[in-house]
């Protein structure tokens, strides 16, 4: 139950008369408070609450000794602070309180300004006894987890890293104060780049991700947060964990599926075509027939065994980075057009500056190939008539980057749809292909070639009509191949 109040008291009182002497005393200072009028309503009370502090009045109804007693021997609530209302001068019954465990005493008849004093001093230590104690179980619970774990208080700063998020986000042993934000930003890039300039406000999970250097593939950490209360305070649970090895993995099956549907089908079925004609048709094709046949044959197996090789030397190279050469932008009209008539596009415009052409971007042909591809074939598969008008453009807009803009007229997406589109750990668990219904299977793999080069990319719906716009920051070669990220955490 929420309350608007800093603190919740329970009154067990059967004095009347006290009772509206307390609501007057508590009127606008910020504590809230229930009555029991017995004890055991107000073990009842206690529990159902669990209030920061409880007021026993020694001459409860009963016995206020038993009611005290009961109160420290219950599970839930022994550590809970009981002040006693008391004559001043009884010392017995003082003594007695402590015996029974009694933490303070208020004097009768109640004076409203001791009262409020006694109840914030003694709330503000048991807030600071259960932080102490929550924060004492969560660090004992994830100090050994195989995940990343940090705990930030609601202004974003570090006060506990455990074990492997100090190693995740390479922080020292004196992290704390560090502003969790700036440390992630000084050595990831935070993609996607719209949700993590909200999530301060709306954590929801993302990639931080290191892109590729020449000597170190590009690193991923997925990182998710709960806001939460540790004591009587607010803090924010953040969860890091390495998926570096299933985006690899996740790659990799994207990159064999392209190429079996873009590469390795066309070859495939050319020898098949053409074996099978010779197969069945032997008796009634001319030496020369056969002799073509064959040859078209060899040539498509010579294809198919160089098309393997690539695959092959893609997944095994230990840099992506090194496993062909950086791509110049004067291929682009090419591998357009290649697509295009595979695809069976007709209605698509290119337009390339020609200062750019000489330009060599920070992927490979074969990366950018795959990028197109996906990005064209999803604008087929998703228009209504399967018949897309696309327009390809190119600018520098920034000082070592080119920005590619891919525009169709297809479908309108959902706001859904346009934020889980390039998070393929998160939708696609179940089998690691990053199916969204509704959605391209190869859009999240776009996302993370693009990530991991170092550049940056957004969908977003056309303005101007239906229809999408992909918008592709991508580096030069020369700008990644400067990439460097520091080896110390951020220190501010």
């Amino acid at each position: 139950m929420q309350r608007e109040e800093t603190s919740l008291i329970l009154a067990i009182i059967s004095d009347q008369r006290v009772v509206r002497n307390l609501k007057d005393m508590l009127q606008g200072t910020g504590f809230g408070l229930d009555v029991a009028p017995n004890s055991e309503t107000g073990l009842q009370m206690a529990e159902e609450l669990i209030p920061d502090a409880i007021l026993l009045d020694f001459d409860l109804d009963g016995d206020s000794m038993d009611a005290c007693r009961r109160l420290r021997g219950n599970k839930v609530l022994k550590g809970m602070p009981i002040v006693m209302i008391c004559d001043h001068d009884d010392g017995d019954s003082r003594a007695l309180g402590l015996s029974a465990g009694v933490d303070d005493f208020v004097s009768k008849p109640l004076d409203g300004i001791e009262l409020i004093a006694r109840l914030r001093t003694i709330t503000r230590l048991n807030a600071k006894r259960l932080l102490v104690t929550d924060l004492t179980r969560f660090k004992w619970m994830v100090s050994h987890a195989a995940d990343g774990y940090l705990l930030l208080d609601m202004s974003g700063i570090i006060h506990f890293a455990n074990e492997n998020a100090c190693a995740l986000l390479n922080l020292s042993s004196d992290y704390f104060g560090l502003p969790f934000v700036a440390t992630v930003e000084y050595r990831f890039n935070a993609e996607p780049e719209d949700a993590w300039a909200n999530w301060s406000n709306d954590p929801v999970p993302l990639f931080l991700v290191q892109p590729e250097s020449p000597t170190a593939r590009a690193a991923w950490v997925m990182v998710d947060a709960l806001d939460t209360m540790l004591g009587a305070e607010h803090h924010r649970v953040v969860h890091l964990k390495d998926v570096t090895e299933r985006m690899a993995i996740y790659q990799d099956m994207r990159h064999f599926h392209t190429v079996v549907a873009h590469k390795l089908r066309t070859p495939m079925s050319v020898m098949f075509s053409n074996l099978s004609i010779i197969k069945n048709k032997m008796e009634m094709l001319s030496p020369d027939e056969i002799k073509d046949f064959v040859a078209s044959s060899i040539d498509n197996a010579y294809r198919l065994v160089d098309e393997i090789r690539q695959i092959l030397s893609f997944i095994d190279a230990p840099l992506a980075l090194n496993a062909g050469e950086p791509a110049t932008v004067k291929l682009l009209p090419e591998i357009v057009k290649s697509m295009c008539q595979e695809l069976k596009l007709e209605k698509i415009g290119l337009s390339v500056p020609e200062e750019l052409h000489e330009s060599k971007i920070a992927l490979t042909r074969e990366a950018l190939e795959m990028i197109l591809y996906e990005l064209l074939d999803n604008a087929r598969k998703f228009h209504p008539a399967h018949d897309p008008r696309i327009e390809i453009s190119l600018l520098q807009t920034k000082m070592g980057y080119i920005t590619m803009y891919v525009t169709d007229d297809g479908l309108t997406l959902s706001p859904e749809q346009l934020s889980w589109a390039w998070l393929p750990y998160v939708q696609g668990e179940k089998d690691f292909t990053g199916e969204l219904s509704g959605m391209g299977l190869g859009f999240p793999m776009v996302a993370t070639l693009i990530w991991k080069a170092g550049g940056d990319i957004w969908l977003r719906n056309r303005h101007d009509g239906s229809g999408v716009i992909v918008e592709l920051k991508i580096p030069l070669e020369s700008t990644t191949r400067a990439f460097e990220r520091p080896a110390a955490p951020y220190s501010g």
